[in-house]
């Protein structure tokens, strides 16, 4: 047992003595006081470690002294035994009733009272070891303070202002922090990309577990990458970063306005669907892979599901942590409920009233998991930018030339257009002449794959099963081309930006090239947009090859 300070207040010196050589024969350390006034003053000079003291004495009495030091060290617990003559079970109450922790009657035994100090010195002992804790933890608190407020401007700063996004979002945390996460962005081409990620656990370390995934979706859709690409990125940082047992369940999504298609890769979120603004179910994406994080990138399966709309609606993903909420009374929330409040011209908004009923449906429960729920419009009202119609200027790079060949790997893994947007971002282009090359250059690298490697028929786009049918049989030929090849080359030429696409296929019928820019088939609207934007289009080799000039 270490030693103590013990305060004896006492007016009679003798009885100081006795008891202080009492407890100096037990190795503490001893400080005398004559009344309640002295006690005071001591304390001021040093807090001890236990106090015994007398109730009646002059100047001020015991009972009024340990008023005084239980209000002035209220945050700091001192040991009082009072030591009087008086053994009624009034006077006892009083003392206890004052401050006091225990009593004892005068004469004092000495073996009492050295059970008594060893007594108070262990439960000084531990308030001692608990005040400390208590320090620690404040400490540990304020540092947790900081380290949240910081994650939390990271994580607000990361996944940023989606405003321009057009999209709609809510997320509901079990805690401060979310595991669950809503990222939009878009891609070079104008295809806006969504991912809803809903990593296993809750808080923080849920969160960071997302990191990995909304840094590559960023990167990947701002070099022009599609969402298959994506997901298979995402799911190799994230079996290599995260420990074993965390993953992510996801749904990424592209919609491109001006083909009026959702494409969707969904790997463990329970419910993404096409709602029109009747509120109906018109396509509901399932969940064909597991999440993200669990595969090794050789077993990963890229497969999409695309969808054509007819008339404009919204795309609604929600995680599970809304699926599972449960009512006061354990009842599910149906889906139906949800997609009901869908109907609805679009652009008005909806997302209020859908966390209206998530919460009226929770009631007075708490969410067990965290909830999220993203919508999207759908329209029809998609307008292509129409051609300049002058030369913008010069670019900073006054002569150059760039050739690419990309085989059936680079085709497979989708790796064209990144790189050439790469290129575009290098030749010194201004905002205007990149957008309009882009568009060419899409559209052009687009027509190679898919009627010159692929050798797929633009008469399939008819109609809407037609067209899903037509995107059904693009993946899979993608997925197993093992020949085929598209060379890209690109020079400057005065005033001129010189563009050549050239793939491996047997070519096409010329003829069937729309000519006005008007008609209203379902397919050639790019190349006709193509022609507004270049001061020339020439197809050669049979329609395997293709050359522009476009003016600078």
């Amino acid at each position: 047992m270490r030693q103590l300070n013990v305060l004896v207040v006492d007016d009679s010196k003798v009885n100081r003595l006795v008891i202080a050589r009492v407890i100096s024969q037990r190795g503490h350390h001893v400080i005398e006081a004559a009344n309640g006034a002295e006690a005071l003053a001591r304390c001021e000079e040093q807090l001890p470690d236990l106090i015994l003291m007398d109730v009646i004495m002059p100047v001020m009495d015991g009972l009024t002294a340990t008023q005084r030091l239980r209000e002035r060290y209220n945050k700091q617990w001192i040991p009082i035994i009072f030591l009087t003559g008086k053994s009624e079970q009034e006077d006892v109450l009083a003392g206890l009733a004052a401050g006091g922790d225990d009593y004892l009657a005068k004469p004092v035994d000495t073996k009492l009272l050295t059970a008594k100090i060893r007594v108070m010195a262990r439960i000084a002992e531990m308030q001692q070891r608990i005040t400390q804790d208590a320090k620690r933890l404040e400490a540990y608190y304020h540092a947790n303070q900081m380290e949240q407020q910081l994650a939390e401007h990271v994580l607000n700063n990361l996944y940023g202002d989606q405003q321009d996004t057009g999209i709609e979002q809510w997320i509901k945390p079990t805690v401060q922090f979310s595991g669950d996460i809503i990222t939009a962005a878009k891609s070079p081409a104008d295809t806006l990309h969504i991912m809803l990620a809903d990593s296993t656990g809750h808080g923080l370390a849920a969160a960071i577990a997302c990191l990995p995934a909304a840094t590559v979706f960023y990167a990947m859709t701002q070099k022009g990458f599609g969402i298959h690409a994506i997901a298979r990125e995402i799911n190799k940082k994230l079996k290599q970063q995260l420990p074993v047992g965390r993953f992510v369940a996801a749904t990424l999504v592209a919609i491109a306005p001006q083909e009026r298609t959702v494409t969707v890769w969904n790997g463990g979120i329970p419910f993404a669907g096409f709602i029109n603004e009747q509120g109906e179910l018109s396509k509901r994406f399932v969940s064909t892979h597991p999440p993200l994080g669990i595969l090794p990138n050789a077993a990963f399966d890229p497969a999409v599901e695309v969808y054509r709309w007819q008339q404009p609606g919204r795309l609604l993903i929600c995680s599970d942590g809304l699926t599972e909420a449960r009512s006061a009374d354990g009842q599910l929330l149906a889906i139906e409920r949800l997609t009901a409040l869908l109907a609805a011209p679009l652009p008005a908004p909806v997302i209020a009233p859908l966390a209206q009923l998530v919460n009226r449906h929770l009631g007075r429960n708490e969410n067990v998991d965290d909830i999220s729920l993203v919508v999207a419009p759908c329209s029809n009202d998609h307008h292509t930018p129409p051609a300049s119609p002058q030369p913008h200027g010069v670019t900073q790079l006054d002569s150059w030339e760039i050739r690419l060949g990309f085989g059936p790997k680079e085709l497979r893994d989708d790796q064209g257009m990144p790189t050439l947007l790469g290129w575009l971002n290098q030749i010194g282009l201004n905002e205007s002449q990149f957008s309009d090359m882009l568009v060419v250059l899409t559209e052009l690298f687009s027509n190679a794959l898919d009627h010159g490697v692929l050798q797929l028929d633009s008469s399939d786009k008819h109609s809407s099963d037609g067209f899903a049918r037509y995107l059904e049989q693009r993946q899979q030929r993608l997925s197993a081309l093992q020949q085929g090849r598209i060379d890209v080359a690109m020079r400057r030429d005065g005033n001129l930006l010189r563009l050549s696409v050239q793939d491996s296929g047997n070519g096409f019928d010329l003829s069937q090239l729309p000519t006005d820019c008007e008609h209203d088939a379902p397919y050639g609207r790019g190349i006709t947009l193509v022609r507004r934007l270049c001061q020339q289009v020439q197809f050669q080799q049979g329609g395997s090859r293709v050359d522009v000039s476009y003016l600078l």
